[in-house]
């Protein structure tokens, strides 16, 4: 495990402090809210200001129009409140923007945290392995008609992924595998996530 910065919280209090308007309020609210999540959370500096609880949990920063929370491990946790606000990139992080008019859920957000450190406290790492999906060739040829919807879908997290295929391979007929793709190509559009899962097996039924 990596050192702790001993001149973490000191660099974190000059950072923020730099920051004016809700850029500091945000950046002040986040870190004191992992604090209180986390009773246990060590600050650190490494690339920026980020939290440490067996590892690093989670980054804070701000920038010109957002605040941004970012979880080392995001990419393993199940955004149970669909709160992340871009897709995991090759190191499995995943992040949360704030914007001046956003309202911080303190609730929901404790849940994020303590899901993180967990991860952590057991020891789970993020495995490239992991990040492979293969990709129903009928999948494929639908994405492949729509371009647009393909580089979509090709930027989502591989455990979105594995939720859309494990949709659609669950279905035994033909036909009942062509009206799943068909469902999951209407979810893509609209931007929705395959947490309503079983809802769909319920209605759409293997036959």
């Amino acid at each position: 495990m990596s050192t702790i910065n001993p001149n973490a919280s000191k660099e974190i209090d000059r950072a923020f402090d730099k920051f004016t308007g809700f850029q500091r309020e945000y950046c002040n609210h986040l870190r004191a809210l992992i604090h209180k999540a986390l009773p246990d959370v060590k600050e650190d500096w490494k690339w920026g200001p980020n939290f440490n609880v067996n590892g690093m949990v989670c980054g804070v920063w701000a920038f010109k129009k957002h605040v941004k929370i970012n979880f080392f491990k995001g990419s393993l946790m199940s955004d149970k409140y669909n709160l992340f606000t871009d897709e995991e990139n090759d190191k499995g992080n995943r992040s949360i923007d704030f914007t001046e008019h956003s309202l911080i859920d303190d609730d929901k957000l404790t849940e994020y945290l303590q899901e993180a450190a967990a991860l952590n406290k057991q020891g789970i790492k993020v495995d490239k392995k992991d990040r492979m999906v293969d990709i129903p060739k009928e999948l494929e040829r639908a994405l492949n008609i729509n371009k647009g919807l393909k580089m979509y879908f090709d930027k989502m997290a591989p455990s979105h992924k594995r939720e859309y295929v494990s949709y659609i391979n669950d279905a035994v007929q033909p036909e009942t595998k062509e009206r799943r793709i068909k469902k999951v190509m209407e979810m893509i559009v609209e931007n929705r996530k395959m947490k309503e899962k079983q809802e769909l097996k319920n209605k759409y039924r293997k036959k």
